[in-house]
């Protein structure tokens, strides 16, 4: 199975090299987006993904893994190539729904191919790992992106194309493996999928909190982030340097199972968590270039680290039918997601700065519900231990 993991590893390479993406808010507003419309296609994408998680997780266990990867990332491919096109709300919403389709796909099956794929006690490296290459193809990328958007944004997406392009053709390459399957044949009994039914309301907990945290990172760092960078007089040419330094960061996540181990799992996502916060709170007053530089890419790179410790803490918690799981997951954090983005989309049209105190708030929120699973999970433990 170690040929699947380096496959998948060059995949998400692959997947990370998005050479439009330092400006991909600005490439829509340049093709007829408003700012709202933006942020109102994000919502209706989790959506999409919401009613669609499920679905595929289930296709995904009863008719393997690969095969569900396999049309997935053709789905994603076409919703890349179909941007080279998008010259309007319309067109903006059918590529919205391909990407959608896709990534719904994609998401949990490919967490637990990987999982399936490696040996027992290394998944966090494994998907430290994962996160790493894809963090890493991204700064690449970033890098790169000086030069290619100076030429145009539209070669920078047609270079993307390529690039997932290439996935679909590299996953074709992979070993199917064998799922795990519930007892019962027709229906996925979703109890059944849980070591500890006791941990079920804790676990959702965690899930819910992860997702309003994740999706204020990501919002502020790719999308939002663009919008401060021109307001404070950045050129949109050095963007692509500023998100190649975000990358740095990230590309750290291969090491935070040694973190792990020296601190503890819980401890280590705590003080990730924390110092997102902060980074959140300082946007709200920032206005100095190198600050919100730090403050920006901080972000980008914590919730990169955090993604091995997460995605461990979830895989922990199914015994059966993986896909569909981590699936349901994904969909409850997409519900959580979709309507995060339609608050801080309405703000952000306002005055940036409301949009910031908005995922502020938010994301305090979050950081609280981790800090409640975390707590309760170490009470369950003492007890049964």
């Amino acid at each position: 199975m170690k040929k699947n993991l380096y496959l998948m590893y060059i995949i998400a390479f692959l997947q990370g090299l998005v050479f439009y993406a330092p400006v991909s808010l600005l490439f829509r507003i340049q093709r007829g987006l408003s700012v709202s419309e933006f942020f109102f296609l994000e919502f209706l994408l989790l959506s999409i993904v919401v009613l669609t998680e499920v679905p595929w997780g289930y296709f995904a266990d009863r008719y393997g893994y690969k095969k569900t990867l396999i049309i997935s990332y053709s789905m994603f491919f076409l919703g890349r190539l179909s941007l080279l096109f998008c010259n309007s709300f319309i067109g903006f919403l059918g590529q919205t729904i391909l990407t959608a389709i896709g990534v719904s796909g994609i998401s949990g099956c490919d967490i637990a191919f990987l999982y399936k794929s490696c040996s027992k006690g290394e998944s966090e490296k494994v998907f430290g790992r994962y996160s790493s290459a894809s963090s890493f193809a991204f700064f690449i990328s970033s890098i790169s992106s000086y030069f290619i958007i100076s030429k145009s944004m539209e070669f920078a997406v047609l270079l993307t194309v390529i690039s997932y392009g290439l996935s679909v053709i590299m996953i074709c390459f992979t070993k199917d493996i064998d799922n795990e399957k519930s007892n019962h044949k027709k229906d996925v009994n979703i109890k059944e999928c849980f070591k500890d039914l006791k941990s079920v309301r804790y676990i959702f907990i965690f899930i819910i909190s992860i997702a309003i945290i994740s999706e204020i990172a990501y919002g502020i760092s790719i999308n939002l982030g663009q919008l401060h960078f021109k307001g404070i007089g950045i050129e949109i040419k050095f963007l692509g340097y500023i998100s190649a330094f975000s990358q740095l960061l990230g590309m750290l996540s291969c090491k935070t199972h040694v973190l792990s181990k020296r601190f503890g799992q819980y401890k280590t996502l705590k003080i990730m968590i924390i110092s997102m916060l902060v980074c959140t709170g300082i946007l709200i007053f920032a206005n100095n270039i190198i600050i919100s530089i730090i403050a920006i890419c901080g972000l980008s790179g914590l919730i990169s680290m955090i993604s091995p410790i997460v995605l461990d803490i979830k895989n922990k918690s199914i015994s059966k039918n993986r896909a569909t799981m981590l699936s349901v997951y994904s969909m409850v954090g997409s519900i959580v997601s979709a309507f995060i983005n339609i608050a801080v989309g309405l703000c952000a049209d306002i005055y940036l700065k409301y949009a910031f105190m908005t995922c502020f708030i938010i994301m305090s929120i979050g950081v609280y519900g981790v800090y409640l699973y975390i707590s309760k999970d170490k009470v369950s433990g003492s007890l049964n231990s």
